[in-house]
């Protein structure tokens, strides 16, 4: 494997450094940088094929002995967290080899860092201290389309395409789907949703807006199974929890992160309420777990039940209002609006519902 290593890199870590081969295949190369998050040195490496990226946060001279293997668990978590499967990954690192710190291959290759580098610094408040690789901001770092000769994708389905190229005939992705089985309380509408684990409390909210036929209009949040705010069950998370109330709609940036699958392994039951005046509260329990190994999207299996017009008053009324619940959480971004002018109306197939959540 070449790893590519800016001049700032190369200073910091005082190695000797190879010239890069030109004429190696870019499925084999990644390229590194450094810089500083939160006043703490953070190695960013970069996949040169696909362009998708991860980070070790707070390192020191002394992980330097042991960088070779720091990169190599990053690089297989990065693959895991994209869906490509144990054996695939095994395969590809094998095939690897040692690292080989080496120049960058050309300008093009530092500005690609370049670019991801302003990413990280992006999503730089949303770094755990306490973790070296950020596992919950993989996704996110990863989903900003960019431009392949002449043409804009997406850099995990540029990394998933390339494994498929590379590995023709073999099982390539494996990913944990969750079946969630959602009900409106008090009202007779259920839906029964597989949706990928990775996928963060904000996507399985605009999944809950398509499944009811809702359009995002009103604030929403998470809670636990007793009505308590999800930092309680995550306190890692708690600093991304927004301080507003109802009346101001503030993302609250936990949801953004935090993961389906590490809510529900952590608990099988969590309640989320829609529109704090009509108080629609749905009650999501997990129902199973189950292995995919087809990429598959989030798709509806089970629904019945009309749901209720987004402006009518809730179960009971508005006595059922909570003026306790905190952490609001509303998404009104162009990406989400463009969704909606799919949004499925009531009476619709499941195949319409599903055509609909498979843009998420």
């Amino acid at each position: 494997m070449q790893l590519g290593c800016t001049k700032k890199l190369q200073e910091f870590l005082k190695k000797d450094i190879l010239l890069a081969d030109q004429s190696m295949d870019p499925f084999y190369i990644w390229n590194a940088s450094i810089m500083l998050v939160k006043r703490r040195k953070t190695i960013v490496v970069l996949h040169a094929q696909s362009r998708c990226g991860f980070v070790l946060h707070g390192i020191t001279v002394r992980d330097i002995r042991e960088l070779d293997h720091l990169i190599l668990d990053g690089i297989r978590g990065m693959l895991a967290a994209h869906g490509i499967c144990a054996a695939v990954i095994d395969q590809y690192l094998d095939e690897c080899g040692r690292i080989l710190y080496t120049t960058t291959q050309d300008q093009q290759a530092v500005a690609h860092l370049n670019y991801f580098c302003e990413q990280v610094g992006f999503f730089s408040e949303a770094f755990i201290p306490i973790k070296q690789f950020q596992t919950h901001l993989l996704q996110s770092l990863n989903e900003d389309l960019v431009k392949f000769d002449e043409e804009y994708a997406d850099p995990r389905q540029k990394l998933r395409d390339s494994f498929s190229e590379h590995y023709p005939g073999q099982s390539v992705f494996f990913q944990k789907m969750a079946v969630l089985d959602i009900k409106l309380v008090n009202a007779p509408c259920f839906r029964r949703l597989c949706i990928p684990s990775h996928y963060s409390l904000m996507k399985l909210h605009w999944a809950i807006q398509i499944l009811f036929s809702w359009k995002d209009a009103h604030l929403h949040v998470f809670e636990t199974e007793d009505g308590l705010s999800l930092d309680f069950d995550f306190p890692e998370y708690s600093f991304l929890v927004s301080e507003g109330d109802w009346e101001q709609p503030v993302e609250a940036e936990m949801e953004r992160y935090l993961s389906i699958g590490k809510v529900f392994a952590h608990s099988r039951t969590i309640q989320y309420i829609y529109d704090p005046e009509r108080h629609w509260l749905h009650r999501i329990t997990l129902a199973a777990w189950k292995d995919d190994a087809q990429n598959s999207h989030a798709s509806c299996i089970l629904a019945f039940g009309t749901a209720p017009a987004e402006d009518v008053d809730g179960p009971g009324g508005c006595a059922n209002r909570s003026p306790l619940i905190k952490n609001p959480c509303r998404r009104t971004t162009t990406d989400f609006q463009k969704t909606l002018r799919f949004s499925v109306q009531p009476g619709l197939r499941l195949q319409d519902i599903n055509t609909t959540l498979g843009k998420l």
